[in-house]
C-alpha cells in the first residue's frame, strides 16, 4: 500500500515539474483553418497591420498573415512580471488600463485633468517628480473620457 502511495505521487510530482518547466511565453496567431503560428516572444515581435496584413517583425523574422485568415492572437506561457517600459529622460510614458491611465516621465507640477466628453472636468491633480501619476475612472461609468496632461489630450474608453 505504501508503496502505490510513493509511486503515485511520484508520478503527480514529475507531472507537475514537467508542466513547470514549459515557461515558454510566445505569441500564438490562430488561423481560420486550425493551423497556428508561434513566435518565441524573447524574439521581441512587434505587430502592424498593413495592407490587410497582420505583420509580425521579430529579430529574427518577419511573418505576413492575411487577416481574413486570421481567427485571434493570443499570448501563452507563463508571465511572472511585465517590464516596466524604459524611456529617455524627459519622454512620457503612457499606459491605459481597463479602468485607469498611468503616465511617467511627466515634469514635476504638470497639472492632469479629466473631463467627461460633454466637457465636465471632472478631476484633476499635480504630478510630483520620479512618481507615476495614476488617474483612475473606477467610480465611473462606462463611456469615453478627456485626459489632458500638460499641452496633450488623451482619449479614454471605459468600457
Amino acid at each position: 500500500m505504501k508503496r502505490k502511495l510513493l509511486t503515485t505521487l511520484l508520478m503527480l510530482f514529475v507531472a507537475i515539474a514537467t508542466q513547470a518547466e514549459d515557461t515558454t511565453q510566445r505569441l500564438v496567431v490562430w488561423q481560420k483553418s486550425g493551423e497556428k503560428v508561434y513566435i518565441d516572444l524573447t524574439e521581441e515581435p512587434e505587430t502592424t497591420f498593413e495592407n490587410g496584413q497582420l505583420v509580425i517583425k521579430t529579430t529574427k523574422t518577419t511573418v505576413y498573415c492575411h487577416l481574413e485568415n486570421v481567427l485571434r492572437y493570443t499570448y501563452e506561457g507563463v508571465m511572472t512580471a511585465i517590464n516596466t517600459p524604459k524611456h529617455r529622460p524627459g519622454e512620457v510614458v503612457f499606459q491605459q488600463g481597463s479602468d485607469q491611465m498611468s503616465f511617467d516621465g511627466l515634469a514635476d507640477g504638470t497639472r492632469v485633468d479629466v473631463y467627461s466628453i460633454d466637457g465636465k472636468l471632472l478631476q484633476t491633480q499635480t504630478t510630483r517628480s520620479n512618481e507615476s501619476t495614476v488617474v483612475s475612472l473606477a467610480g465611473q461609468p462606462a463611456g469615453t473620457y478627456l485626459v489632458k496632461v500638460g499641452n496633450a489630450t488623451y482619449k479614454f474608453l471605459k468600457r
